[in-house]
């Protein structure tokens, strides 16, 4: 696959490494692994003091997770605590706004809705007696 570097007007093709670089690299990094673990085999002294390099390092270590993790479970506490004092207010006033949705909708079916049906519903059926009244009549003077 070839993909391209624009550097200003010039288009460069830039290539991945193909398998094989990868490959060897990995070798590379593994014999230098195996050259430093003979090294420290030859030289315990070196070994040991390296030895206790690295574990004074991992508990300099562990005592700064354990300090963030305090910071971050304290922020996190404040950001509850920050969290429910901004949506419950946020929350009433949602459900205000629906009550008050709730509210409009109940007295416009009381008011409007229903005696609107109401009045249709005689108009129809009062269209409905004067066309059969007037196919009676109709029928009658034929």
């Amino acid at each position: 696959m070839v993909f391209h570097l624009q550097l200003g007007e010039q288009v460069l093709p830039m290539r991945r490494w193909p398998p094989i670089g990868w490959i060897l690299l990995g070798l590379a990094a593994l014999a230098l692994v195996v050259a430093f673990l003979v090294f420290l085999y030859m030289h315990p002294a070196t070994a040991a003091v390296l030895r206790d390099i690295l574990i004074i390092a991992l508990a300099l270590q562990l005592i700064l997770l354990a300090a963030v993790m305090i910071f971050l479970v304290y922020r996190l506490i404040h950001l509850v605590d920050w969290l429910q004092q901004e949506i419950q207010p946020i929350l009433q006033r949602a459900r205000e706004t629906v009550d008050t949705a709730h509210g409009t909708s109940v007295f416009l079916s009381r008011r409007l809705a229903r005696p609107t049906i109401e009045a249709a519903s005689v108009a129809a059926g009062v269209a409905q007696a004067l066309r059969t009244l007037i196919r009676l009549l109709r029928g009658r003077l034929m």
